[in-house]
């Protein structure tokens, strides 16, 4: 049976997942035999100290065993059905959503697609990505799990240079829905970003356009978070401006 595309694109992150958790585990198990050989002799578990130290390590160790067990065994399931999908509006069934994506990017009908970061100096892209079909927007996680908002749902998007000093990331894509913010796209061009940003308009208008987008983004994120129907008045308002 032919594969679809979420299927191939989350076999395809599973591989490069496989390698890293595995690198990651034997990395690990590297480093503590290096560090269980060099100090096997200096060790004196009667040291309250150097016992809190051992005990540490251990529990550590034990979390890190877990999160890579956990890790690779997500990498070796089957990801056939849209199981790599996340439906955070959860209309339809995985299985239904996948088929819908499937068949439109079948017939050539992606709208945009472009990763985070800007790969044309020919390095070959990976990592996270944003892909727009008539249907949906897909926002794909560097782990492969994709988070599927369907585009009727979208209010409005915009890129958001972070405030320096303050804000843990340089740019993101903020995606307004009426029930929540998606900010899960972080990048570090904010060129770039913005570039994305303008592909979406194409296809999901700038209700709030002509306004000085760095300062309005995060007006705009706070009155999200602080009065969402006061946000969804204003869109209200501003999308009827715009038509």
């Amino acid at each position: 049976m032919k594969q679809g595309f979420l299927e191939r694109e989350a076999k395809l992150a599973h591989k490069k997942n496989r390698i890293f958790f595995t690198v990651m585990l034997l990395g690990y198990i590297c480093l503590l035999s290096v560090l269980a050989f060099v100090l096997k002799d200096s060790i004196d578990l009667n040291d309250p100290d150097i016992r809190k130290v051992v005990i540490t390590l251990s529990v550590l160790s034990v979390i890190m065993l877990i999160s890579v067990a956990a890790g690779l065994l997500s990498s070796l399931q089957s990801e056939a059905e849209g199981r790599s999908l996340i439906l955070p509006f959860k209309e339809d069934t995985k299985k239904a959503v996948a088929r819908i994506i499937d068949q439109e990017v079948l017939e050539g009908r992606a709208l945009v697609d472009e990763y985070i970061e800007d790969f044309s100096d020919g390095q070959k892209p990976h990592g996270q990505r944003i892909l727009l079909t008539p249907s949906y927007l897909l926002l794909f996680n560097s782990m492969g799990r994709v988070f599927a908002i369907p585009r009727g749902k979208i209010c409005w998007i915009c890129s958001q240079t972070g405030i320096k000093g303050r804000s843990p990331y340089k740019v993101r894509l903020l995606v307004f829905t009426d029930k929540k913010i998606f900010s899960h796209m972080d990048g570090l061009d904010i060129p770039h970003m913005e570039k994305i940003a303008g592909k979406l308009y194409e296809y999901i208008p700038n209700v709030f356009s002509g306004r000085d987008p760095f300062t309005t983004s995060h007006e705009l994120e706070r009155l999200f978070e602080q009065d969402r129907e006061a946000f969804l008045r204003l869109y209200e308002e501003e999308k009827k401006k715009f038509e």
